[in-house]
């Protein structure tokens, strides 16, 4: 073998080891990164379920306190809905069917004026307000006290 030959021979070797060397580099980090993106995925997840569980605390509270009637049917008709639009689930929920009454009472109070807007109207137009408001709470009683009844053992 000539002298060339064993210096290519070495250099082609170097080169191998060399490719090597940064092949099982990017091997590592490769595998860095999806332990990684695993750790993160697995806090996300957390999060999610740490979040749902507040949510669905307040929801079974709310929820407690209009059957003990220590809440209006109209404030909880609305906090129970902002709360289940929030709630996290991977397949879509449909709560509007699942509780109608209160997500009806929801709709129906989402055009009245509140805090500031309420203040500001004349003392009759408040009193009307309050009259339908009361009207309609009164239609839908009891059937939004059932559904509060089935979101005291609400869960996901």
């Amino acid at each position: 073998m000539s002298g060339l030959t064993i210096t290519l021979l070495v250099m082609a070797a170097l080169i191998i080891l060399g490719l090597g060397l940064y092949a099982g580099k990017l091997l590592a980090q490769v595998k860095a990164q999806a332990e990684q993106k695993q750790l993160k995925l697995a806090q996300h997840n957390a999060d999610i379920d740490k979040h749902n569980h507040y949510l669905v605390d307040s929801i079974q509270l709310i929820a407690k306190a209009v059957i003990e009637q220590q809440c209006e049917l109209s404030e909880a008709a609305i906090r129970i809905s902002r709360l289940l639009e929030k709630v996290y689930v991977e397949k879509d929920a449909d709560y509007p069917s699942l509780f109608p009454a209160i997500h009806q009472l929801d709709a129906f109070l989402a055009d009245y004026p509140t805090h500031e807007g309420y203040k500001a109207l004349a003392k009759k137009e408040r009193m009307r307000f309050d009259i339908k408001r009361a009207e309609h709470e009164l239609q839908s009683k009891k059937t939004i006290e059932e559904e509060c009844r089935q979101l005291v053992s609400f869960s996901l």
